[in-house]
């Protein structure tokens, strides 16, 4: 659903059609406004970048992406109703002499503690003015990339022996109470995997949520006074035999909040982390006043995800906090299976499908395949589904209900504009957040802030 309630299934047409929401509900033109760190030459392009974007930007189209669709271009005329405004005392540079200083280091972990130190001055600068932005976009230098990130390094990151750049920056963002946004010197360079369109795309759907000028799209199929929510996992930086557990809460306004639970006293199993009953109980409790302090009143309907199976001290702690709640349903997803489904055809099997098995102890999802809508497949590979196993003590919903929210929920990620993801954004998100809110322990914050703006 986007603005003046307009619906749609493809989140790009459904912004050039509508329009995102805005706060108030009443369509009107959004200003982004956008601070800027980064040396003279990514901060040039990507000034440029956003000159181009006010025009439309042809995809770069072949037989295999026939539904890729342009961007419409920013501006007061854009049908997207959308603008970025850059202003020079917004903006922070990377003097040739500062970065020449970090690329004699020779030791490349001081060389980054000493650099994330360097561009979180930056942002005090910026966020120092009397009116500051409402995202920072940092540009790391392409210098710094080849002196840190290893040639042999499957994904291009820069981290140290403890810690990585990208997540203390997001840590910064919470202290700060600013948003921010990386750009890898590739992207600006147009030397990125995406065509120019895509990026333009993901970046303004971005940037509008980031801003906190309104949600870009809400679900239409999520059910009113139901709370939904993932619990996952992640070990707290400096404290590797402690982990926490973290949850995602999702609400059918739009809204999404983190959760960050005390520290699991009590592990359980080998290759995943359970929770004790104490443990349930405390996450389940957070859960639930979460709810209560944004909607004022306890949810009907709790709806838990999780990517293990719960064990009876979690059931049981989990029920006995949401004993109040007259529905309560549990559900693993995991994405390893054994299923595949061949077509005949020119396309594999379509996205939805439902693989019910004879015993109909664990069902396979389909949440990737052709897709009817953009006429077309967006992989490469056999699609594999999901193993949605729902709990056979606590679970109140049919499995059809399940399935339909799980597929809704893989449409509700804010750092793209793409039809929808492989993983409900409930447990693929909850992911990079943990490895945030790993690093908050090093930081010494006690409490996080729980809008998920500052984390994406």
């Amino acid at each position: 659903m986007f603005g003046n309630d307009g619906i749609a299934l493809d989140p790009r047409i459904g912004l050039v059609k509508y329009g995102p929401r805005t706060p108030t509900g009443e369509p009107h033109h959004i200003s982004m406004k956008i601070g800027l760190i980064g040396d003279l030459s990514s901060i040039t392009e990507i000034q440029r970048f956003f000159k181009l974007m006010r025009n439309r930007i042809l995809p770069e189209i072949n037989l295999l992406q026939k539904w890729k669709m342009p961007f419409p271009g920013l501006g007061v005329d854009s049908p997207l109703n959308m603008s970025i405004n850059v202003q020079k005392r917004w903006r922070q540079i990377f003097f040739p002499d500062e970065i020449g200083k970090f690329l004699k280091y020779t030791d490349k972990n001081q060389m980054i503690v000493d650099f994330i130190q360097y561009v979180e001055s930056k942002i005090d600068i910026i966020y120092g003015k009397e009116s500051p932005p409402d995202v920072i976009i940092i540009c790391i230098p392409e210098s710094i990339y080849r002196k840190c990130v290893s040639q042999y390094a499957l994904k291009e990151k820069i981290q140290t022996q403890e810690s990585d750049f990208h997540n203390l920056i997001k840590v910064n963002s919470i202290i700060r109470k600013i948003p921010t946004q990386l750009i890898h010197p590739n992207t600006i360079k147009q030397k990125a995997t995406q065509d120019m369109s895509d990026i333009a795309w993901n970046l303004t759907v971005g940037l509008l949520y980031k801003s906190q000028k309104g949600h870009p799209w809400k679900l239409t199929e999520l059910e009113e006074n139901t709370c939904y929510a993932g619990i996952s996992f992640y070990i707290e930086r400096g404290t590797n035999l402690t982990k926490a557990a973290m949850a995602q809460v999702f609400l059918d306004t739009g809204e999404s909040f983190i959760l960050r639970a005390d520290r699991i006293n009590e592990i359980k199993g080998r290759r995943k982390t359970h929770l004790s009953y104490e443990d349930s109980v405390n996450v389940t409790n957070q859960i639930i006043k979460q709810y209560m302090d944004v909607r004022g009143h306890p949810p009907q309907r709790l709806v838990i995800h999780k990517s293990s199976n719960f064990w009876d001290e979690e059931r049981e702690g989990i029920s006995n906090a949401a004993s109040k709640i007259p529905l309560l349903d549990l559900i693993t997803i995991r994405e390893i299976n054994p299923i595949r489904l061949l077509s005949s055809g020119q396309y594999p099997v379509l996205r939805g499908t439902l693989l019910i098995p004879p015993d109909r102890y664990e069902y396979y999802l389909y949440t990737t395949g052709y897709n009817p809508t953009l006429a077309t497949y967006q992989g490469h590979r056999i699609p594999k589904p999901l193993v949605v196993k729902p709990d056979l003590n606590y679970c109140s919903s049919s499995i059809y209900s399940i399935c339909k929210e799980i597929l809704a929920f893989t449409k509700l990620d804010w750092n793209s504009s793409h039809f929808s993801k492989k993983m409900p954004v409930t447990l693929e998100i909850s992911r990079s957040v943990g490895q945030i809110l790993a690093e908050v322990k090093a930081r010494k914050i006690e409490k996080i802030d729980p809008h998920y703006y500052y984390y994406m």
